[in-house]
């Protein structure tokens, strides 16, 4: 007994959820706030709508664990009515992959509100100066050319200055 019209609209509702979710999901990790893009939200009913904006709003709940429930809730529900004809096992994946998703996240969460330290800044900072001002320096005095000086000393500063911004970028890559 296949119901096209309910399957149809439970993948679209769930395809939406999911999009939501994701981009959510980075707006949490990035620390960026607005809008990511995702799938047509407007193609959620109102219900769900109004559901979501309350549980962040009102209740500040994390928008994140609420639309993984109400993904959760929608599987359950599709299961129960017939339209998801899964055996149990294979669901029970379904819900492991989406667990481990919510961990995955948490994960990236750790990563970026854990910032470098600051005296580590410093000292790279100070050292970096050092590097630059002694490494022309010192290969002045024990390079004799007047062309492979330059050179020699450009390449290790230009190196570490290089480094540094990669760092910097990786630390906050948004």
């Amino acid at each position: 007994k296949t119901r096209p019209e309910e399957v149809h609209k439970f993948r679209h509702t769930i395809v939406r959820l999911m999009s939501l979710c994701h981009g959510s999901a980075l707006e949490e990790i990035s620390g960026i706030e607005g809008r990511m893009e995702t799938i047509d939200v407007c193609g959620l009913n109102t219900a769900t709508l109004k559901h979501l904006k309350d549980c962040v709003e009102v209740h500040h709940f994390n928008k994140v664990e609420v639309l993984l429930h109400l993904v959760q809730s929608l599987i359950t529900h599709a299961h129960q009515t017939g339209i998801l004809d899964i055996p149990p096992p294979i669901l029970s994946r379904v819900y492991q992959t989406i667990s481990r998703g919510y961990v995955h996240l948490l994960n990236s969460k750790k990563i970026t509100d854990t910032k470098f330290p600051f005296p580590y800044v410093q000292v790279i900072a100070i050292l970096l100066l050092i590097n630059t001002v002694m490494t022309p320096l010192v290969l002045s005095v024990i390079v004799d050319s007047m062309v492979i000086a330059p050179l020699l000393a450009f390449i290790p500063v230009f190196g570490t200055h290089a480094l540094n911004f990669i760092s910097m970028e990786l630390e906050d890559p948004f």
